[in-house]
């Protein structure tokens, strides 16, 4: 939202002040009504960040699942949507319950941060749920066994990625892989995210590793990042391509034999449409919410008075999975380094076994349950802490099968074997 808890509390009031008002109520069913349908039980959700891809997929996505088994229809209600992270191919996903409604209204988006519950406005219903909210409340449905919903890819869609594919060269019925790593060419002036970022140079013999066992690679990201150089035609840097086309993200995601990819704006796409995925170069987060198979290298949190590795309950004492601004792990004394090229290679060669034999094995069951164990000892700290609890903070998504950390990171040196 802000840069600073006093400017997100400050902010907050004032949406709530905002929503109290009588003309921001008209404004809303001013922009609501038309598109309400006789009989029709009708959600209204308001979709705050349309100008991030993470969000622009992975909200409608979490509501299509929580609430497309009790509404007909879902109208999201988004600003007009601009810069780099937009993406308007992806609300054509959903499904034919969503309405899209972007507005030019400087207040009606915004009140997309509040949580308010579900409020009956005898039209239709409004949902007041911050994203934190959302996601929360998907990863406890999923936990308790609750069905999930994936996105449909529209034939228009379909048509411009399978032209792309032809006109690449790429042989028909070859298998592919979408790759994303993210750098500071995106979003450069939030400086604080520079512990996700990761170098794509490093990717290198993993890429190799993909192309010599016959896969295309299609990196996804935007036209500012690093170039993919050196490398055969089967390796595709599609922002750069003279035929690129935004709808194309929205297509390979939706086919690609698996992601290869990292928390950022495209793992959400992948995740929406159901692929398998590897996600690396990843932080410990609260809300991370990877599919149940999906294989995770985390990066290693290192201290920085003795350079030493900290152990994952050391990690989870220091409560960094709730940290999200690089100044914050500094003050900490945590420093966060990347995953190696061969760390990288060796997860790219079991997601090609996977892919080839269908096994979902992650290595030692043992050390994953200890692994799990030790998340779920955090979650009920989060629950017990009234603050979490409102911030919708309360929810440690690998205490349960969000996921599975790579043989990798749980057979590090004194990771899970020292406390």
């Amino acid at each position: 939202m802000t840069s600073s808890p006093e400017d997100d509390k400050a902010l907050l009031e004032n949406l709530r002040a905002e929503f109290g008002k009588k003309e921001t109520m008209e404004r809303l069913f001013h922009t609501v009504i038309p598109h309400l349908e006789e009989g029709k039980r009708t959600l209204v959700y308001i979709l705050a960040q349309v100008d991030r891809i993470g969000h622009t997929a992975m909200e409608p996505f979490f509501l299509k699942t929580l609430f497309g088994p009790h509404y007909d229809r879902i109208i999201l209600i988004t600003g007009q949507g601009e810069g780099a992270g937009y993406n308007p191919f992806i609300l054509q996903c959903p499904g034919p319950e969503f309405v899209h409604v972007p507005t030019s209204d400087p207040i009606l988006p915004m009140l997309g941060f509040l949580d308010g519950g579900v409020h009956d406005l005898k039209l239709f219903h409004l949902c007041l749920a911050s994203p934190q909210r959302v996601i929360r409340d998907f990863g406890r449905h999923v936990t308790t066994g609750g069905d999930v919903r994936y996105f449909e890819l529209p034939d228009s869609i379909r048509a411009t990625g399978e032209a792309f594919l032809e006109n690449v060269g790429m042989p028909a019925g070859s298998r592919f892989v979408t790759l994303h790593a993210r750098d500071m060419s995106y979003l450069p002036e939030k400086a604080h995210h520079v512990f996700r970022c990761a170098d794509i140079h490093t990717y290198r013999e993993a890429i190799q590793r993909f192309v010599e066992a016959g896969y295309w690679v299609f990196r996804l990201g935007d036209r500012g990042g690093v170039p993919l150089e050196g490398y055969p035609e089967q390796v595709v840097d599609l922002p750069r391509h003279p035929d690129y086309s935004q709808a194309l993200d929205v297509f390979l995601s939706a086919h690609c034999a698996f992601a290869f990819n990292q928390a950022s704006g495209p793992e959400a796409l992948v995740r929406a449409f159901g692929r398998p995925a590897a996600t690396v170069n990843l932080v410990y987060e609260l809300l991370r919410l990877p599919m149940k198979d999906d294989l995770l290298l985390f990066k290693r949190y290192l201290s920085a008075r003795t350079g030493e590795p900290l152990s994952y309950a050391e990690i989870l004492e220091l409560g960094l999975p709730a940290v999200g601004k690089g100044e914050d792990f500094e003050a900490k004394g945590v420093m966060i380094r990347e995953n190696s090229a061969e760390e990288l290679a060796e997860l790219a060669e079991i997601m090609i076994d996977r892919d080839r034999m269908g096994a979902k094995s992650a290595g030692d069951a043992d050390l994953l349950t200890l692994f799990r164990a030790l998340g779920q000892n955090y979650e009920q700290m989060l629950l017990a802490d009234p603050a979490m609890q409102t911030d919708n903070l309360d929810f440690y998504a690998y205490a349960h099968e969000f996921g599975q950390p790579a043989p990798s990171v749980l057979q590090r040196k004194g990771f899970l074997d020292r406390s």
